[in-house]
């Protein structure tokens, strides 16, 4: 069951502000899921009034988040499922909307106003306010609407002017001065402007909007809001199952696996090799400021920003390498596929003035957009592909076509109901997509368009009308918190029909190759009821539980990834006799052979990933620094595994679902084990610390081919009460590498995803760790002859002399030393000196380290107790 999230004034926001709360008090945004009658009866509690008296006084004390959300809401809004309650100490509605000059109106019902509060009620990077006077809009009457239909354009001198009057960083200015389209919206005293603007040199206004642009439901008194949001297209793509599904067989499993094979080589190459910004180019959403803000608070993402190279530690190996991992998404119902395909946002020519043929498209990074023509638009476009309008994103995908040998686009949105989708000709302006692969690009794939669905103006679908008198009307001319109470209403009752919807349509189309000629609506129109109209959809829910017990009672196996889809809508009676597809004697059904395929190449990609990150070794520089700290550095290890042994031993044998609980509860115990442990240190000494843990990790090497397990260094700190962790140990380390010359301070500047480097060392591994035993034995036999030819048998205080004798030529005389691998008769891995000396034993499930090079040099040496653990470089020829 989904819980409360809370987004108080003192979360970390990297810069961004919510312009319409206050900056200078307490107040919280609590986030309440509707998922039954008990959900509402608890939203009811929140509206009963306190002792405290109406103020517009902030309490200058601090307040804890339930002292908040305690208090009567000051503003609510519905968004899908849930209800967003805003808190401010002493303040009600009234008194919000007289500090903030807002003024709403429920004459289109809650649902409406809502989606004009939310478009407020979040962070902004780029915003202002001004007098009436400063901004300039027109609202030209010769634009035709239904073209400019959340569309319109700003000027670049009000951007150069934005840019100025708010304090930016200098990565964020020139996001904002470098971008060719905004998300914009813009608050007066006529309403709402919403949409995409396109940047425009030398306009006469600051904006312009077709004439009846603005929503009068929200309106601003005596000031004007504007706040951009900077658009940003993607050259690459990942296929939802409900898109796979609806273009299926267009796109056949054999295309997907080899493009996902493709991703996972070049991604683990990447990794390899250094080529950071081929990484970080199939990071969804790093090409914009704001996805490079996430990457910064990854720790991960400050390393590597900060000149540090994955292949130093297994741990970031292991972290990047999963990034690809997630986003191929979950094994069965979360499938998603890299393919040669991008992301970019619609507009018609006439925005732009741009020549684009009918049955055209022109691709066009620079404003992020796919151009289209205009009666194109008018015609069919905007129809086919959901109700589409100015501010929408399509998924787009070149491709020679195997029918005619013409190049075309195919475009389509998400969420899409079978058959929405458009096929377009580039036209000769358009960008090319090109996707890497090894040895070169891949641009136009050989594809075969006659294997698309029809298209869904060429099938005749019959759909019932829903009830547009059964909307969610309010009882209130006035907006309160108490008059949204229709709107929760009315969204418990609607919540989880689009979803359900979805699911149904997606299963017909898999089981039949088709849907029903029957249809209670389009997706459109459920898409909208949930999320502004609020038309009663128990007509769809009804439908969608029919359409599911009947497939149930008909027999029809279900493709396993689908299953979890199909089971929310059969009453608890049917949900045992769900049959799955590939029983005995039964073809597997396709998706069946997909996901069987992805098991395996997920398999076989983290074995991959495992066996990079064994090669992983930091720089010299760290095992120098970490020389005199290797035993607290092994008790700071040897404490966070014990933590999680024990914490791991109590839990017993639970199911899975107790387990992963029981694995967080462990590690966050050893987290907590370790803080303790460092904090016997000031903070120039816990750096010690960790930098001999790190040497002490990596000079004992890996075994058996296993991987280093360095990740006590990269531990974050504790959960924070909204989203994600605080600094912890990772951030210490980090800083611990910048103060010995390995890492830089980091700077992010964006070109498509581009990443530099300020003052940071870009040091190679070290090279290779090898343990070798026996080596103060071997030694001492050859200083002195006279040694018995067993170690037991060697006297204590000789014993104890050699190996303090090999422990000061490890740290001083060793490094230089040349060293032959040579296996034995009885498959040991023994190294001899240059002088045909016998240096030692390689330790066992080191031997294939070691014997990767005949000849080797030592890089750096340390000794435990006789025995050396080096770090080996390969002997020039």
């Amino acid at each position: 069951m989904s819980t409360n999230t809370i987004i108080r004034f003192d979360d970390p926001r990297g810069g961004m502000v919510y312009p319409f709360l206050p900056n200078d008090g307490e107040w919280q945004i609590v986030s309440q899921p509707i998922h039954g009658d008990g959900s509402l009866e608890t939203i009811a509690q929140s509206d009963a009034p306190t002792t405290s008296s109406s103020s517009t006084t902030l309490s200058p004390t601090p307040l804890s988040p339930t002292t908040l959300s305690r208090s009567v809401p000051a503003l609510r809004w519905v968004k899908d499922d849930k209800v967003l309650d805003l808190h401010v100490e002493h303040m009600d509605s009234q008194n919000f909307f007289d500090l903030t000059g807002l003024r709403p109106s429920l004459n289109k019902g809650g649902y409406v106003l809502s989606k004009r509060l939310g478009r407020l009620m979040r962070p902004y990077r780029f915003w202002g306010f001004y007098d009436p006077d400063e901004v300039t809009i027109d609202h030209n009457e010769l634009l035709d609407g239904a073209l400019w239909d959340g569309s319109g354009l700003v000027s670049r001198a009000f951007v150069e002017r934005l840019a100025e009057k708010i304090n930016l960083k200098e990565r964020h200015r020139r996001e904002l001065l470098n971008s060719g389209r905004f998300e914009v919206t813009v608050m007066h005293d006529g309403g709402q402007e919403k949409g995409h603007v396109l940047l425009t040199d030398g306009l006469a206004y600051d904006f312009v909007f077709p004439s009846g642009s603005a929503k009068s439901e929200l309106t601003l008194h005596d000031r004007v809001f504007v706040g951009l949001a900077p658009v940003h297209s993607q050259d690459q793509m990942c296929l939802d199952i409900q898109s796979l599904i609806n273009l299926h067989p267009f796109f056949k499993p054999e295309h997907l696996l080899a493009w996902m094979q493709i991703e996972s080589s070049l991604f683990l190459q990447g990794i390899r090799s250094g080529e950071i910004e081929a990484l970080l180019n199939r990071l969804p959403g790093v090409e914009s400021a704001a996805g490079l803000e996430a990457l910064a608070g990854w720790h991960v993402g400050e390393f590597i920003a900060s000149g540090g190279r994955l292949m130093w530690f297994a741990g970031q190996v292991r972290a990047m390498a999963r990034q690809h991992l997630n986003r191929l998404g979950g094994r069965e119902r979360k499938l998603r596929f890299p393919i040669p395909g991008g992301r970019y946002y619609i507009f018609p020519a006439d925005v732009g003035e741009r020549d684009v043929p009918p049955g055209h498209i022109e691709l066009d990074p620079a404003t992020a957009t796919a151009w289209v023509n205009d009666q194109d638009w008018l015609d069919h476009i905007v129809d086919i592909l959901g109700g589409c309008d100015g501010d929408d994103a399509v998924w787009v995908f070149e491709f020679r076509d195997a029918a005619d040998n013409q190049r075309k686009i195919l475009v389509w949105r998400s969420p899409n109901q079978l058959g929405e989708y458009m096929l377009l000709q580039p036209n000769h302006a358009s960008h090319k997509l090109e996707w890497a692969v090894p040895g070169g690009k891949l641009a136009y794939p050989t594809m075969d368009s006659r294997l698309l669905p029809p298209r869904i103006d060429a099938v005749a679908y019959s759909y019932k009308a829903l009830d547009a008198e059964d909307g969610c009307e309010e009882a209130q001319s006035f907006y309160s918190v108490e008059a949204l109470w229709p709107t929760v209403e009315r969204a418990a009752a609607n919540k989880g029909t689009l979803g359900a919807y979805c699911n149904t349509l997606m299963l017909a189309r898999a089981l039949y190759g088709r849907l029903p000629d029957q249809l209670p609506a389009t997706l459109e129109q459920v898409i909208d009821s949930s999320v502004k109209t609020g038309l009663n959809l128990a007509p769809v829910k009804a439908w969608t539980q029919m359409a599911g017990e009947a497939i149930v009672r008909q027999g029809k196996p279900i493709p396993a990834a689908l299953v979890d889809r199909i089971l929310p809508l059969l009453p608890k009676k049917l949900r045992d006799q769900v049959q799955t597809t590939g029983g005995e004697g039964e073809a597997r059904h396709w998706l069946d052979v997909l996901v069987a395929a992805v098991d395996y190449h997920r398999d076989e990609y983290w074995a991959n990933v495992e066996a990079l990150a064994a090669e992983a070794c930091p720089p010299l520089e760290l095992f120098e620094h970490g020389r005199d700290w290797l035993q607290s550095g092994l008790d700071l290890r040897r404490i966070y595994g014990q933590t999680i042994r024990q914490a791991l031993d109590n839990a017993g044998e639970p199911d899975e679902d107790v387990l992963r609980l029981h694995s967080a509860q462990a590690f966050d115990a050893a987290r907590e084990a370790c803080e303790q442990y460092l904090a016997q240190w000031p903070a120039e000494r816990q750096h010690c610390v960790l930098l001999g843990a790190a040497a002490i990790i990596y000079a004992t090497g890996s075994r058996h081919g296993q991987s280093p397990n360095d990740q006590v260094l990269w531990q974050l700190g504790q959960q924070r009460d909204s989203v994600g962790r605080h600094p912890g140990i990772a951030q210490t380390f980090i800083q611990a590498l910048r103060k010995i010359g390995l890492l830089g301070k980091p700077v992010w500047t964006t070109q498509g995803a581009v990443l530099y480097y300020q003052n940071a060392a870009q040091a190679q591994c070290a090279g290779v760790p090898v343990c070798f035993n026996g080596t103060w034995f071997n030694w001492l036999r050859k200083v002195r002859p006279e040694t018995p030819s067993q170690m037991g048998r060697v006297p204590a205080t000789i014993r104890k002399w050699a190996k303090a004798r090999v422990a000061e030529m490890a740290a001083n005389q060793f490094v230089g030393m040349q060293l032959t691998a040579q296996v034995t008769d009885n498959d040991r891995v023994v190294a001899w000196t240059e002088h045909n000396n016998l240096f030692g034993y390689v330790v066992r499930g080191l031997e294939l380290q070691a014997a990767r090079h005949p000849v080797w040099e030592v890089a750096w040496a340390m000794s435990i107790d006789g025995n050396v653990n080096a770090i080996l470089r390969p002997a020039c020829s």
